[in-house]
């Protein structure tokens, strides 16, 4: 499901990206294992306006960053964006696609984010059996997302365009990555509102 206009407005926002940089990358790159491991091939799962590829870049390392959204607007806004900058699109992909049914080879990506996106998609658990697929034996899945408590409200409805069916809280999100083929390596639960993942694609 694409963003409505108040939040593509929100996650615009300078406080977004300060947040993004400042607080929430320090406590995903402090649950990596150290030294942290090779991730050359990183896919970003609904790249919005390009925030994450700043962090995935800064923090991960990243070589080659594949960026991928379902609203085709924000793909553009994000290419957009990085070519303004001075280092331009070098290493960087940019494409239209749907979480659910990824244009990519198995085992193609070393690392997958999510920064607040599976939320978003309403069969999420076809999209966690998508990054199994596309994720190199061993490849990480970096997990930022918000759950069912957050965003089934009142108020949450009034401003934001999310699935009311079918969400998910913590526990639910780590038994289907689980039961998808994952290990979860370490986790965080912001009280069934909100959490962090770290799990590792089982050798196979």
């Amino acid at each position: 499901m694409k963003l409505n206009p108040f939040e593509k407005k929100l996650v615009q926002h300078p406080l977004r990206f300060w947040l993004q940089n400042h607080v929430e990358a320090p406590l995903l790159t402090s649950m990596m294992p150290k030294p942290m491991p090779s991730c050359e091939r990183a896919l970003e799962i609904g790249c919005g306006f390009g925030n994450g590829i700043q962090l995935i870049r800064e923090h991960f390392g990243a070589g080659h960053i594949t960026a991928v959204d379902i609203d085709a607007e924000m793909v553009a806004a994000a290419q957009s964006r990085w070519q303004a900058r001075p280092q331009g699109v070098k290493g960087l992909s940019f494409s239209v696609a749907d979480a659910t049914l990824l244009p990519f080879a198995n085992s193609e990506f070393d690392i997958v984010f999510d920064f607040a996106v599976f939320h978003h998609i309403p069969d999420w658990q076809t999209a966690i059996k998508e990054v199994v697929r596309v994720l190199r034996p061993n490849g990480y899945f970096v997990v930022e997302d918000l759950y069912r408590a957050a965003i089934c409200n009142p108020l949450s409805r009034r401003l934001f365009e999310h699935p009311q069916q079918n969400r998910f809280n913590h526990s639910e999100l780590l038994t289907v990555m689980r039961q998808a083929g994952f290990e979860i390596v370490r986790d965080r639960n912001a009280f069934n509102l909100a959490g962090m993942v770290l799990a590792q694609k089982v050798l196979r």
